[in-house]
């Protein structure tokens, strides 16, 4: 068997010649167990708008293809979801911050877009019963339960550790739509 390294300018085939299949899976399955450097993310290609900042998700039950599994920081709890959001910031038209007089906790009162809203009715019609995740800059925020179809294109979003936190959704979503 020949010598696999995880440098392949050290390998000891030639350049010119094929590798044979089972050598080949061999060397890939041994390239995967080499530790590699982090790669630094690639810059998004100019006119595409930033990667969101706040998504909306449909919770699935359990595991399954084109499904990725996430953690709730505040319950420990492990969630489903799909690799590409339902909804996000880009389909909301404007947005404030609201500070609940009792308890202190900003929220932010968000106004979907006529076709962002279109598409949350469809999303809470069709799954009541249904949790969403609520995003932001990675973490979850919420996970509310869908118990009615949101057909007005509003919603509040609540669970941000700071107002500054709530403030940046807000100002996001204003910085677009003017």
């Amino acid at each position: 068997m020949r010598n696999l390294s995880c440098h392949p300018q050290h390998s000891s085939h030639p350049k010119n010649q094929s590798i044979p299949a089972p050598f080949l899976l061999l060397l890939v399955l041994a390239m995967t167990a080499c530790e590699t450097p982090p790669v630094e993310p690639l810059p998004r290609p100019a006119g595409l708008p930033p990667a969101p900042l706040f998504q909306i998700y449909l919770i699935h039950e359990e595991p399954g293809p084109n499904v990725v599994e996430r953690r709730v920081e505040k319950t420990g709890e492990t969630i489903f979801l799909a690799r590409r959001p339902d909804a996000t910031e880009y389909d909301m038209a404007w947005a404030e911050v609201q500070v609940d007089r009792i308890t202190g906790r900003p929220s932010v009162l968000a106004h979907f877009t006529i076709e962002g809203a279109d598409k949350l009715a469809l999303l809470t019609a069709q799954n009541i019963g249904r949790r969403m995740a609520l995003i932001m800059d990675g973490r979850v925020l919420a996970t509310p339960l869908i118990i009615a179809p949101i057909r007005d294109g509003r919603i509040r979003i609540e669970g941000f550790v700071s107002k500054e936190q709530a403030q940046r959704l807000a100002d996001a979503v204003n910085r677009r739509s003017r």
